[in-house]
């Protein structure tokens, strides 16, 4: 048999195998690869937000100013802040889960789309 018939048959083999080991791959490796870049990426995120730093601060006055009307000013400011921190955590959390569900559904989706 010459070599090109036999790196042919080979070529043929491979592929053939790496069609069966791409969904493997993809629900396996692939999806351990995106659930920890999105853990990751929701860790930076919930680091740079750093809701519990400024959770323990929350009744210190801003700006040293001890007045009742400093003290207000402050009260209501942090609470907006912590209300605001506390969205844009939950939306962060939101749209990693709906990466990481689009990542499982994605693969049969398309197989779908393409032999209909």
């Amino acid at each position: 048999m010459p070599l090109a018939l036999q790196q042919i048959g080979q070529l043929a083999l491979e592929f053939l195998l790496d069609i069966v080991r791409f969904p493997v791959w993809w629900y396996a490796g692939g999806l351990k690869l995106v659930a920890l870049w999105c853990w990751r990426s929701y860790e930076a995120t919930r680091w740079s937000v750093s809701l519990g730093k400024f959770m323990r601060h929350f009744f210190a006055p801003m700006y040293g100013d001890y007045t009742f009307s400093g003290r207000a000013v402050s009260l209501l400011m942090r609470t907006v802040l912590v209300v605001w921190k506390t969205i844009r955590l939950a939306i962060t959390a939101l749209w990693y889960a709906v990466l990481l569900v689009a990542w499982v559904v994605l693969l049969p989706w398309s197989l779908i789309m393409i032999f209909i």
